[in-house]
């Protein structure tokens, strides 16, 4: 199968969306496939896809219908059976490129609810134009069909995956981390990780700690990661009196991971949230939004802990709950390795893949442009 992805992502941090391309590409070369990423020159994230077995094209640039020109080119050279973009913009560019004599079935992924909107005619035609929809659970699925983007068959729903080797962390390693952030035994660690943007949900995890602090004094907040509000998130963490502490852009998240007693997931709408795979991978309990997925990814209960979305008491609650229950932090910790071990590894993510390209290859032709040419 020949495969192309594109992402028009120029971003100085990108997120879980890039990263899943990046391990697909790599997989699904590594099992036979042919796959090239494209994107605009210099991206970030396609500096990160140097590895020999990767095919890049950072050729994006230049106005609108130069870079649909660039796309239906790369189309047509690559020969792609699928096509696979992120985001509503880059599909019309392989749809307009396919109008125009480009081959290759067009498949938009989405890493959010609301990135269509049914009252806007161009994101119609947009859905109309593609051959199906990828969703990363089975609740945006239902989500996209319930406002009018269906057939349902149209839309194909793809967990992700975490590479165990990478979020396996020894005890030493998890120890020697925490001592580095000079964390006493008896101090609460919480972290969570991703890019400082608002829709991350950190004001309500900054709502939520002096909330923790009043009844858990030794609890210490850790955010990992960059990007565009992180101003504001520095403002806004100083406010706290030493409560949270920025660690910026790591190449040690694994291992941070491991050194928190608690991750937190405060996120308002993201779907199935890839550092909240990451952290039960490493064994950690994890408090996370109940947004589109996250019921999919955690067990309630069992594998991790679920709050309503955007509600900081219950946020709090839950986590000094856990603060006083180690054997309980213990339990979800180990329930939520093994929930990824059975369903979220990457091979696991790989053959979802390859099923759903395959599905995808044999469906009917849905768009309209692609049954004209």
């Amino acid at each position: 199968m020949r495969l192309l992805f594109i992402n028009l992502n120029r971003s100085t941090t990108f997120g879980g969306i890039e990263r899943l391309m990046l391990d697909a590409a790599a997989g699904l070369t590594a099992r036979g496939h042919s796959a090239t990423l494209l994107g605009r020159p210099g991206a970030p994230w396609l500096a990160a896809a140097a590895r020999p077995q990767v095919a890049v094209r950072d050729d994006q640039r230049g106005s609108w219908v130069e870079r649909m020109l660039r796309v239906r080119a790369a189309m047509r050279t690559e020969q792609a059976d699928v096509v696979v973009v992120k985001a509503k913009k880059a599909a019309r560019m392989a749809i307009c490129g396919r109008a125009i004599g480009a081959p290759g079935k067009v498949v938009l992924l989405f890493g959010l609810t609301h990135e269509l909107d049914p009252r806007r005619w161009i994101d119609r035609v947009t859905w109309g134009g593609v051959d199906g929809g990828v969703v990363l659970a089975h609740g945006a699925a239902r989500w996209y069909a319930e406002r009018g983007f269906g057939p349902a068959a149209k839309l194909h729903v793809l967990w992700k995956g975490v590479d165990l080797t990478r979020f396996t962390v020894s005890p030493a390693t998890a120890a020697a981390t925490r001592a580095s952030l000079g964390l006493a035994p008896d101090v609460l660690a919480i972290g969570t990780v991703g890019r400082l943007a608002w829709q991350k949900g950190l004001a309500d995890l900054f709502a939520a700690v002096p909330l923790v602090r009043a009844r858990v004094p030794a609890a210490r907040f850790f955010v990992v990661g960059g990007g565009r509000d992180a101003p504001l998130v520095e403002a806004a963490a100083r406010e706290l009196g030493g409560a949270v502490t920025l660690l910026g852009q790591r190449d040690d998240v694994p291992a941070l991971m491991a050194a928190m007693d608690l991750f937190v997931q405060p996120s308002r709408r993201e779907v199935m949230v890839q550092t909240t795979l990451e952290a039960m991978a490493t064994s950690r309990a994890v408090v996370s939004t109940a947004t589109v997925g996250a019921d999919e990814a955690i067990e309630g209960g069992t594998s991790g802990v679920l709050v309503p979305v955007g509600d900081a008491s219950a946020l709090a609650e839950a986590i000094v709950a856990l603060a006083g229950d180690p054997a309980r932090r213990a339990a979800l910790g180990a329930a939520a390795r093994q929930r990824i071990e059975r369903e979220f590894t990457l091979e696991r993510m790989l053959d979802r893949w390859e099923l759903l390209l395959g599905r995808v290859l044999r469906s009917d032709d849905y768009s309209p442009l692609a049954r004209e040419t």
